[in-house]
C-alpha cells in the first residue's frame, strides 16, 4: 500500500489529529510534509511537498540534529526543544517529539512530529527566574513561615529553573525540585533521596572544603563557583548559593542549596573572550598594515600577533615571485632552522604539493591530520612534528599573491570561526601587499615625474640662456670695443714714438679703463656661467637681495635697451629664505623676462620683498610691471604647461609652469594679479630659513 493511500485510510486518526492542541505533521524520508493538522496549517502554512526544515525554520537545508532522520535511522522516538518561525515571521519555542510510524511489514513509512508551544511557559519561567533571585536573599526569614505559605513555596520550588535542594544538617537530601533532577541527570526524587549526602556532588575536594569553610563561618554562601558531578559522572560548572536553616533556638537543622548550571555561560564567556582577543589581533594587524609600507615588517608583526592567541604552533607566509611561477618563503615563525633550509620549503613551484595546489586553484584547504594523507612534501611536515595545517591563499586586488600556512603539532580541528579568523588575517596581509605594491609604483612614478620635471627645468634654463645670448653679446661688446679702441690708440702712440714721460698719465688712464672694462666682461661671463652651470639642488638659507642682484646682472642690458626703469624695495633686515639659489634665480629670471616682454614701449619694473607680519613663516618676493596685463581667463591657466599667449615661435608655454614647479617644490606658493592695460603682479612666498 502506498504511503499516501495509507494516510487517507486513517480517517479516524486524522480526526484525532485535528482535535489536539499541539502542532502535528507527518514527514516522509525526503523530509517532505505529507500531512498536517489545521493548527499547523493556520500558523505555519502548508506548501505541497514542502520540506519540514523550510516550513518549520525557514532554512534551505535540513538541521544538523534532525529528529526525523534520527527516527528513520533507529526507529525510536526523539525529543528536543527548538526555535521555529511561523508564517507571520514571529518565532516560538517548541518541544518537538518525533515518532516513527510503521506499516504492517514493520517498515517505517513516515515520522509523526508533534510540537508543544513553550513560548508562554518560557516567559513565565523567566519571570520565575527573577523571583528566584529574591528567594536567595530572603530564604532564611521565609523558612520560618514555610508551613503557612506552602502553596506559594511549592510553585516557586517546582518551577524554578535553578536546582533547589533541601538537606539536613549532615547534608542528606530531604527535598529536591524538578530543575535539580534535570541539572543533575536523575529520573525521580526517590533516586536522589537515596543517593546520600549532597557533599558528594562536588567534583574536587578543594571546592568542597572552601564551600564548607564559608558557610560554617558566615551561615551563607553567595554565588560560589565550583565543579559539580551529574549522575553519569560528567562534571559541569555550577554557581552555588546556600543558607543554613535554623530552628527556634538558632540551631542549624539543615541547608537550602540553590544551584545554577553555568557551563554554557562560561563557555559563551570563553568564546566571547576568544573573539575579543581575535578582534584585538585583527585591529593591531590592521593598524600595522595602515601604518607601514614595509611588507616584511607587516608580515613579521602579523605572525607574532597571531601566535600570541591562536591555537596553532607555527606560521609560514609565501609570496609569488614576479613571474608568478614560484612561491618564496617571505616570513615564518615556530619552525626549526633545519626545516626552513630545505629547498622545497624555501621555494615551491606552483602546483607542487598542498602548498603549490592552494596557490594554483586559489581555494583554502584544511588538513586535520597530516598522518592520514599521502602527498608530496608531507613527510617533511611530519618530521617537523606537525600534524595539521590550514592553507590559505592570499589575494591582493583580486589576484593571487601567495599562501599562508598555519600549522599545529596536534591533529587540530580547524573550526569554522577559526578559519574565518585566519581568513580575516589573510585579507589584511593581502591589503598590506597591495599597499606595498602601490607604494612601489607611486615611488617609481614619482622618480620618473621628478626626472621629467628636472629635464623641463633644464630645458627652460637653456631657453632662457638663448634669450639672454643677444643681450649678453651687446653687454660684452661695449667694453670690448672700448678696450680695442684704447689698444689701437696706444699702438699708434707707440708707432709714433710718443710714449714719452709726458704721456705716462694718459697711458696709465687708458690701462685702468681697459682693466675696468675687461673686469666687467669677466663678471658678466662669470655670472652667465654660474647661472648655466648644472649643479645639484641645495636648499639652505639664502638672502633674497643677493638673488635679485645676480638675476638683474644677467638681464640689465636688455632692460636698459627697452628703456625699462628698475626699482628695488628690499629691506636690509629681511629674514633669509630657505631655498636653492640657482632655482629661485631661474624662476625670478623667467618672471622678469616675461615682464620685459609685456613692456614693449618701456615702463617700470618693481622688485620688492618683505613679510606679511613679524610671525609669518614665509617671506614674499614680488615682481610687478606696468605692461599690458592679462585677462581673468588667462590668469586661471597661466601656470599650466604649454599655455601661452605669445605669438607662434615666441614661446612654448613652459616658463611659468617651470616657475610654479620650482616654487611648490620649495614648499612655497605663487599667485598672480593682473588687469588688462594696467600690468601684472606676481607674488612668491618662500619659507623663512
Amino acid at each position: 500500500m502506498k504511503n499516501n493511500d495509507f494516510l487517507k485510510s486513517q480517517s479516524t486518526f486524522e480526526a484525532l489529529l485535528q482535535s489536539v492542541t499541539d502542532y502535528v505533521i507527518a514527514v516522509n524520508k525526503n523530509y517532505q510534509i505529507i500531512m498536517a493538522n489545521d493548527l499547523f496549517k493556520n500558523e505555519f502554512g502548508m506548501v505541497p511537498d514542502g520540506s519540514c526544515f523550510r516550513v518549520w525554520k525557514n532554512k534551505n537545508e535540513k538541521c544538523k540534529t534532525c529528529l526525523v532522520e534520527m527516527s528513520f535511522t533507529d526507529g525510536k522516538s526523539h525529543v528536543s526543544e527548538e526555535a521555529v518561525i511561523k508564517k507571520d515571521g514571529s518565532s516560538a519555542q517548541m518541544r518537538i517529539r518525533s515518532t516513527p510510524v510503521k506499516n504492517s511489514d514493520g517498515e517505517i513509512i513516515y515520522v509523526l512530529e508533534t510540537a508543544t508551544d513553550l513560548t508562554e511557559q518560557k516567559r513565565l519561567m523567566g519571570e520565575l527566574s527573577s523571583i528566584r533571585g529574591n528567594l536567595e536573599g530572603v530564604m532564611e526569614d521565609r523558612l520560618q513561615h514555610l508551613e503557612k505559605s506552602e502553596e506559594k513555596y511549592r510553585t516557586i520550588f517546582e518551577r524554578s529553573l535553578d536546582a533547589i535542594i533541601l538537606t539536613d544538617k549532615k547534608g542528606k537530601f530531604l527535598e529536591i525540585n524538578p530543575a535539580a533532577l534535570r541539572i543533575l541527570g536523575y529520573e525521580d526524587r526517590k533516586e536522589t533521596l537515596e543517593m546520600g549526602s549532597a557533599l558528594t556532588l562536588f567534583e574536587h575536594t578543594r571546592d568542597l572544603t572552601s564551600f564548607q569553610e564559608k558557610i560554617f563561618k558566615d551561615g551563607f554562601v553567595t554565588e560560589f563557583e565550583a565543579r559539580l558531578v551529574r549522575k553519569d559522572g560528567k562534571g559541569f560548572d555550577a554557581l552555588i548559593s546556600s543558607n543554613v536553616i535554623l530552628d527556634v533556638v538558632q540551631q542549624i537543622t539543615g541547608y537550602v542549596i540553590i544551584v545554577r548550571d553555568i557551563t554554557r555561560m562560561n563557555r559563551a564567556m570563553a568564546e566571547i573572550e576568544t573573539q575579543n582577543k581575535r578582534l584585538a589581533t585583527l585591529n593591531a594587524i590592521s593598524m600595522k598594515v595602515n601604518s607601514s609600507l614595509d611588507i616584511n615588517d607587516v608580515l613579521n608583526t602579523t605572525i607574532e600577533k597571531m601566535l600570541e592567541i591562536v591555537e596553532s604552533d607555527s606560521v609560514r607566509v609565501y609570496l609569488l615571485d614576479n613571474n608568478g611561477k614560484y612561491l618564496d618563503l617571505a616570513a615564518h615563525k615556530g619552525l626549526s632552522a633545519t626545516f626552513i633550509e630545505k629547498p622545497h620549503v624555501k621555494r615551491r613551484e606552483i602546483g607542487d604539493g598542498l602548498l603549490g595546489e592552494t596557490a594554483e586553484n586559489g581555494r583554502p584547504r584544511v588538513v586535520d591530520n597530516l598522518l592520514r594523507i599521502d602527498h608530496p612534501h608531507v613527510g617533511s611536515l611530519v618530521e617537523e612534528g606537525l600534524k595539521s595545517t590550514f592553507y590559505l591563499p592570499l589575494v591582493s586586488g583580486g589576484k593571487p599573491v601567495g599562501v599562508m600556512c598555519v600549522s599545529s603539532i596536534t591533529a587540530f580541528k580547524f573550526s569554522d570561526d577559526y578559519v574565518d579568523f585566519l581568513t580575516g588575517i589573510g585579507n589584511q596581509i593581502g591589503v598590506a601587499i597591495h599597499n606595498a605594491d602601490l607604494y612601489k609604483n607611486i615611488k617609481t612614478a614619482y622618480q620618473e615625474l621628478k626626472s621629467a620635471q628636472e629635464q623641463v627645468i633644464r630645458s627652460e634654463k637653456l631657453a632662457s640662456l638663448g634669450k639672454l645670448s643677444a643681450t649678453i653679446a651687446h653687454e660684452i661688446n661695449n667694453p670690448i670695443a672700448a678696450v680695442l679702441t684704447y689698444i689701437k690708440l696706444m699702438m699708434k702712440l707707440l708707432d709714433r714714438g710718443q710714449f714719452s714721460e709726458q704721456r705716462k698719465d694718459d697711458i696709465s688712464r687708458y690701462l685702468d679703463t681697459m682693466a675696468s672694462e675687461m673686469s666687467r666682461c669677466g663678471d658678466i661671463v662669470k655670472n652667465l656661467l654660474a647661472f648655466s652651470r648644472r649643479t645639484k639642488t641645495e636648499v639652505k638659507p639664502q638672502p633674497l637681495h643677493k638673488i635679485v642682484e645676480k638675476t638683474l646682472a644677467l638681464i640689465s642690458h636688455e632692460l636698459a635697451l627697452k628703456q625699462i626703469q628698475v626699482k628695488q624695495e628690499i629691506p636690509s633686515d629681511l629674514p633669509q629664505a630657505k631655498c636653492d639659489f640657482k632655482q629661485i634665480q631661474q624662476a625670478l629670471l623667467n618672471l622678469i623676462s616675461n615682464a620685459s616682454e609685456a613692456m614693449e614701449n618701456g615702463g617700470i619694473l618693481t622688485l620688492s620683498a618683505g613679510q606679511e607680519d613679524a610671525n609669518s613663516p614665509f617671506v614674499t618676493l614680488t615682481v610687478s610691471d606696468t605692461g599690458r596685463g592679462m585677462s581673468q581667463e588667462n590668469q586661471q591657466n597661466i601656470f599650466e604647461p604649454f599655455f601661452t599667449t605669445k605669438a607662434e615661435g615666441k614661446g612654448v608655454g613652459l616658463g611659468l609652469s617651470v616657475v610654479y614647479g620650482i616654487i611648490t617644490n620649495h614648499n612655497g606658493s605663487i599667485e598672480v594679479k593682473s588687469q588688462e592695460g594696467e600690468g601684472s603682479v606676481f607674488t612668491i612666498r618662500l619659507p623663512v630659513a
